[in-house]
């Protein structure tokens, strides 16, 4: 809403800029504040997406309709600029753009979701780190190979939009007025290619289709420098479009899934940043890549260079995958753990995949009354017990769960946990924990409430 907003005022600005004649360095530094807000609204339009969907189908139609949206926006935006041009001039364009801002940010006001700040454990870490941590997350195993695959495509962006202009005034009869169609074009196949995102609401295969759409990013460009005329430029920038829409949808889909919510907004900024950096790299790069080697051997080179990369990247992305989901039967059990039945099935597969095992014999000591605690456990397998010095509180079995008094009060543990047969264990350290059921309003009322209980059980054990 605060983008939307930012960018009605803007638009006013510039509005009066155009009335008033101000000149090209005052527009440029007011395009340049638009620029930056552009990337803030992108990072939280990120963000929000997995809180909106409930699992990782449903999130792959909200990229595919977002990606609708920003297609078509590229394709009939420019048109109707014109439109207006012709018929008014600069100052109203730029009216008209500050009322459909407006609307956006009303309507952007209207946006509620169940989830709200959480608290988060952070033992240790200073500012700095603190706002390092999205690049940290990026670094992660799995995560690093789908954010590099996607870079070398942010890169390939940059050439492309330098290889675009020199293939419009070097194909016989063209010049740099072909620049602009040929872009276009690129926007239609990216529409195309969004609306059938659409149609995969099942969210299997999301990979395949991710790796299918970098390698259609790189084959058409290596085509243009084999083949380069109008024709096939037109043909295989759509076919870009196509697979840059597939890259996006299921590419960011990925990502967030392997992002967590209380971080999601740092993760974004860097890939963001990071986004930024690599096209800029790839513009750069562009004009000396063609100065070495000619126009027709760099496109050939980098688009079957981009091409292969998703596949020779193959074992890594699918590591991320299945790192975006967690075992199915570790899935099932958290959501029977009744402080996370309010909880999206996006977010219980994140905490499948923090989740660590332990198998533990009958008489071990899985937490000792006094201790600092660390971690949340859910039973899977098994029986333990809950004492109080030598008298016993309660029993618990498979779906039970038990620690959060002293993760969320931040109190030594409260009583004593005592396997009584041999016992599966799932264990979830404090952050993933704390942020899960704090960041989420059902969720955190719930917590509270058990904690509550058990609180209020024991104060009248003492009283007795």
């Amino acid at each position: 809403m605060s983008a939307q907003a930012t960018w009605c005022l803007i638009s006013l600005v510039m509005a009066w800029f155009a009335v008033a004649d101000f000149g090209l360095t005052a527009l440029l530094i007011v395009v340049g504040i638009g620029a930056v807000v552009s990337s803030i609204y992108k990072t939280c339009i990120q963000a929000l997406l997995p809180q909106l969907a409930q699992d990782a189908g449903r999130l792959i139609v909200a990229n595919s309709a977002f990606a609708s949206l920003e297609a078509a926006g590229t394709v009939f935006g420019p048109a109707l600029c014109g439109l207006l041009l012709l018929v008014s001039g600069p100052p109203v364009v730029f009216v008209v753009l500050a009322v459909v801002f407006a609307i956006g940010a009303v309507s952007g006001g209207t946006i509620h979701t169940p989830f709200q700040p959480a608290r988060v454990v952070r033992r240790g870490r200073g500012r700095l780190a603190g706002m390092l941590s999205g690049f940290r997350l990026l670094a992660r195993r799995g995560t690093l190979t789908a954010v590099a695959v996607i870079m070398a495509q942010t890169a390939m962006r940059g050439l492309v939009n330098v290889f675009v202009i020199l293939v419009a005034t070097s194909v016989p009869g063209g010049d740099e007025s072909l620049a602009g169609p040929l872009f276009a074009a690129m926007g239609v196949g990216g529409l195309i290619g969004s609306f059938i995102g659409l149609g995969n609401g099942g969210g299997r295969g999301g990979i395949r289709w991710f790796a299918l759409g970098i390698t259609l990013w790189g084959l058409p460009v290596a085509a243009i420098g084999l083949w380069t005329s109008s024709t096939v430029a037109w043909v295989a920038l759509a076919v870009v479009g196509f697979g840059n829409a597939f890259t996006d949808i299921f590419g960011y889909s990925l990502l967030n899934r392997l992002f967590p919510d209380h971080l999601s907004g740092r993760a974004w900024g860097a890939f963001n940043s990071l986004g930024a950096g690599s096209v800029a790299l790839g513009s750069a790069g562009a004009p000396l890549l063609v100065a070495a080697v000619g126009l027709s051997p760099a496109m050939i080179i980098v688009g079957l260079a981009l091409a292969a990369a998703p596949w020779l990247a193959w074992p890594g992305l699918r590591y991320a995958e299945a790192s975006a989901s967690g075992r199915s039967e570790d899935i099932e059990l958290f959501r029977e753990v009744e402080v996370f039945a309010p909880l999206s099935l996006i977010a219980i597969e994140r905490l499948a995949t923090a989740a660590t095992a332990l198998e533990v014999d009958a008489g071990t000591l899985v937490v000792r009354q006094g201790d600092l605690g660390r971690e949340f456990y859910v039973v899977a397998e098994g029986e333990l017990s809950v004492r109080q010095g030598a008298r016993e509180l309660r029993r618990l079995g498979p779906r039970a769960s038990f620690g959060e008094i002293a993760l969320l009060d931040a109190v030594p543990r409260t009583a004593s946990v005592v396997a009584e047969s041999p016992s599966r264990l799932l264990s979830l350290d404090s952050e993933s924990f704390i942020a899960a059921v704090t960041g989420h309003r059902s969720s955190d009322e719930l917590v509270r409430r058990t904690v509550d209980q058990h609180l209020a059980g024991d104060r009248e054990r003492d009283e007795l």
